[in-house]
């Protein structure tokens, strides 16, 4: 007879093109290792990075990331609408099942990508686990909300100590089940774990919740509504993106603390009318409203919108963004040891107030050009393999009030 405990899940995902849109898709299949779909898993996309070159960019900061879909009846899931010029790492989590990762998914690759899921083992040691319940408002539980853990709380010599990001050791997903549970266990003892929870059609919450053998009830909320409209010399512009984040980005200190609004980018496609609608946004937050810069770079810039979110069902209205025309950077990076600028080395722009960049591949000749830049503060992100910045510097800071046309930067070899 099999032992029920190590029956394992198998993933086949295939990729493909649209030629109408030039975007990639990913279609994959999850079942179990008689063959038999499993319906209701979830397939998000975790990190990113280029296919071709180098770049040190964050693989968390790319706009298809966080990006998911369920599998249906079948156990087929796709997802659509992606860069074809990235690959994805993407995570897939069924309740029961330890989650697992399917690496480096080529869109350009048409070859079926697996792995397997491996029934989770039960933790008994509640000063391992956290457990919870996700509500709505009215106390009725939220099937598939999806809880990631961003930290953890654990005792070093006598004191508590937090850690942040990615922990060996620590689940990296749980979603919950049609009672709303969940589980996230640590392989050590902690305290706690800050928490992200996600559900459909509410606003995302951030919350430190304890260790022990006792079920936290977390209640996520509708949250509030953002509207507006894009516009060119008074005409609306359609099909463009738009990006909202916490003007205080803010993180997260000892013990589990909250500092600022740590939330993540919410980004939303505007209307035929050029309007957009972003719901289910945290509420009592100050946010920048922005249009993304590589969307309508061929137009102009926006300087980000400054609006503010008070209660749960609010709308508010930031009325018109409009596009006005933005600022080139031109520059050359040259390498301190006369070598060539190898294929496929980029560089990256980003932006201090919104959550925005661009990327453009390095020329042989080192030169690059980035357009239509609102007026700001930039962080500029040189990703040449086996070089870094002089006196060690990760990026270099910059101020855009007018085009700039001889940026130099240059680079010594890393070693």
């Amino acid at each position: 007879m099999r032992n029920l405990f190590q029956i394992t899940t198998l993933i086949v995902a295939t990729t493909s093109f649209s030629l109408a849109t030039d975007r990639a898709t990913i279609n994959g299949k999850v079942s179990d290792n008689l063959g038999k779909p499993l319906k209701d898993a979830t397939v998000l996309i975790w990190h990113a990075g280029v296919t071709k070159g180098y770049s040190t960019y964050c693989p968390g900061c790319y706009r298809d990331c966080g990006k998911r879909t369920t599998t249906d009846g079948t156990g087929s899931f796709t997802l659509t609408n992606l860069d074809p010029e990235l690959w994805f790492e993407l995570l897939v989590v069924r309740d029961g099942y330890t989650p697992t990762f399917i690496e480096r998914v080529d869109p350009s690759d048409a070859r079926p990508k697996g792995a397997s899921l491996t029934q989770r083992t039960a933790v008994h040691d509640p000063t391992r686990v956290v457990r919870g319940r996700v509500v709505d408002p009215h106390g009725r539980a939220l099937r598939d909300a999806v809880v990631i853990p961003k930290g953890v709380t654990t005792q070093i010599k006598g004191g508590n100590h937090s850690i942040y990001g990615t922990i060996k050791g620590l689940e990296r997903v749980a979603v919950t089940d049609s009672r709303g549970r969940f589980e996230l266990a640590y392989s050590q003892e902690a305290s706690g774990m800050m928490l992200q929870v996600e559900a459909r059609g509410m606003a995302a919450r951030l919350i430190a919740v304890p260790t022990g053998a006792k079920r936290k009830t977390i209640t996520v909320f509708d949250g509030a509504a953002v509207r507006g409209r894009l516009v060119n010399q008074g005409k609306p512009v359609a099909g463009a993106e738009i990006g909202l984040i916490a003007q205080d980005k803010g993180g997260f200190g000892d013990n589990l603390k909250i500092v600022g609004n740590p939330y993540g980018e919410v980004r939303i496609g505007t209307q035929d009318d050029g309007s957009f609608l972003i719901p289910n946004v945290p509420v009592t937050v100050a946010w920048y409203v922005y249009a993304k810069m590589e969307s309508i770079a061929a137009l102009g810039a926006t300087d980000p919108v400054e609006s503010s979110t008070v209660r749960d069902g609010e709308l508010v209205n930031v009325g018109d963004l409009q596009i006005i025309p933005g600022h080139r950077l031109r520059g050359r990076v040259e390498l301190s040891d006369g070598a060539r600028i190898p294929d496929g080395m980029r560089i990256t722009i980003d932006a201090d107030r919104a959550w925005d960049s661009q990327t453009v591949v390095i020329g042989h000749d080192g030169t690059f050009e980035f357009t239509s830049l609102p007026t700001g503060k930039y962080e500029i992100f040189p990703s040449v393999r086996g070089y870094r910045l002089q006196g060690r510097r990760r990026t270099i800071e910059i101020t855009i009030d007018k085009d700039i046309d001889a940026l130099a930067i240059t680079l010594d070899p890393a070693s």
